[in-house]
């Protein structure tokens, strides 16, 4: 067993232990600047607690994906060894290197600017663990402290042709990221929404003896289950949609928007992933890439909030000083489909949402209906998930959390137990939590003007 002579006092998992590779890795610069990544951008905003990083939450990642490892491998001592536990570890430790500023508000405006591939015209998905990819590939420090686990531990992150239980520890709907996030954002926000029972849940932690062999839970750790999908959900509503939250992310990425449209070298460079033509080589794509890796570790949350403060786009320094002072724009109007009978005007909205034209058409009319710039009002549609993981269309959901029958078995989706688990048999149609949000600096008590407003979107 590979020696853990270093620890960590952790307030979520008590003493983290860690092996002299992993402390190199968090020792290196590209894994120190995650403590400059707020976990949850601006929610301290209105949960003040909520100051904690990317680095802290890396960490526990790393851990809880050992304890699975340890788990399955007294269940499997013949298929698991030592060394696999050590790659997986490694793998969820740099799970999230490749997080921008403000965390998952990054992830938007590096697909909103991301370059659309060459052959399919398709802009590239998950750009974050793209430059993750990226990082571990081209960092000297951390190439030479996997180097033989280097492909490894990318292959985790970026995903394999098939699905197995590694791969599912590091990334999927029952991966150790979303065991410790919810633990974790629970705690530091000050809230009880996030928690479940991990013990309970790392001891049901399965594996079946099958072609494709993905995590699962064992039948006898079902509640503890549906705790799990029962805190995200309710840090979901309370925390993560929270009204102050939901509106200082769209202030951000309508800030930073303005000021790559309004051609601020700095902010374009941090956003706009390199493109690759026809004319480009290998060489000068790798090299493009390296680059725009060197530049990117160069930014975190402060300095992209000082730069904007004090850039000379007017509105994105105007916007970045209202959300330094907590100057946030209101919420003016809101849509919940859940009272719009009219399934013609929900699909409506929905499609405002997905047309960037119709979406901007919308925001300029409402923007005359209450006499201020367009670039003030924001139209949002917060993601909703399917909160069970079930798939709602023919279409099988390839990621579905599996549960192992011990008794038949057999590997079975959670709809076979929709008898026992009362999230999974009343939670199918989300579209009860779906809404559409406008906001803006302007204060609106008045309900008549709020329905004009809500009018507006219908007819946009």
């Amino acid at each position: 067993m590979t020696e853990r002579l270093h620890e960590m006092r952790d307030p979520i998992h008590g003493f983290i232990k860690l092996s002299k590779k992993e402390k190199k890795l968090i020792d290196t610069q590209v894994f120190q600047r995650l403590r400059r990544i707020r976990q949850l951008a601006l929610t301290s905003l209105v949960y003040p607690g909520a100051v904690h990083t990317r680095f802290d939450h890396s960490i526990g990642v790393m851990h809880v994906a050992g304890r699975i490892c340890q788990r399955l491998q007294e269940l499997n001592p013949s298929k698991i060894c030592d060394e696999d536990i050590d790659r997986v570890r490694l793998a969820a430790l740099l799970h999230d290197v490749g997080h921008g500023p403000f965390s998952h508000v990054s992830e938007h405006l590096l697909k909103k600017y991301a370059p659309a591939d060459a052959d399919t015209g398709q802009v590239l998905e998950k750009i974050h663990e793209k430059i993750t990819v990226d990082i571990i590939r081209s960092d000297p420090q951390i190439k030479n402290i996997l180097k033989n686990d280097c492909e490894f531990v990318i292959d985790m992150i970026q995903g394999k042709p098939t699905r197995d239980w590694q791969r599912d520890i590091v990334s999927s709907e029952l991966d150790a990221d979303k065991m410790d996030y919810l633990l974790r954002d629970s705690y530091f926000a000050g809230v009880k929404y996030g928690e479940y029972d991990l013990e309970k849940l790392i001891e049901s932690c399965r594996i079946a003896d099958r072609r494709e062999t993905p995590l699962a839970i064992g039948s006898k750790g079902i509640y503890a289950l549906e705790q799990l999908l029962l805190a995200r959900y309710h840090m979901t509503q309370q925390v993560y949609w929270h009204r102050v939250s939901l509106i200082s992310n769209e202030m951000i990425v309508r800030g930073i928007t303005l000021a790559i449209d309004g051609r601020n070298t700095k902010m374009g460079k941090l956003y706009k992933y390199p493109k690759k033509n026809k004319r480009t080589s290998d060489e000068d794509y790798e090299k493009k890439k390296k680059d725009f890796v060197q530049n990117y570790l160069n930014y975190h949350d402060e300095k992209v909030i000082d730069l904007l403060r004090n850039c000379k786009q007017e509105k994105a320094r105007e916007i970045f000083n209202q959300i330094y002072n907590r100057e946030l724009y209101k919420m003016i109007a809101e849509i919940r489909f859940k009272d719009e009978r009219d399934e013609m005007v929900r699909t409506g909205l929905r499609g405002v949402i997905a047309d960037p034209d119709r979406k901007r058409q919308c925001e300029e009319n409402i923007a005359a209906h209450i006499d201020i710039d367009p670039d003030y009002v924001i139209v949002n549609k917060p993601p909703i998930r399917n909160l069970n993981y079930v798939s709602q269309t023919e279409t099988p959901n390839l990621e579905a959390i599996m549960v192992f029958d011990e008794k038949q078995d057999l590997l079975m989706s959670l709809p076979a137990y929709a008898g026992e688990l009362f999230f999974v048999r009343h939670s199918a149609d989300t579209s009860a939590l779906e809404t559409i949000q406008v906001y803006a600096p302007h204060k609106n008590d008045s309900k008549k003007e709020k329905s004009e407003i809500q009018n507006i979107l219908r007819s946009s």
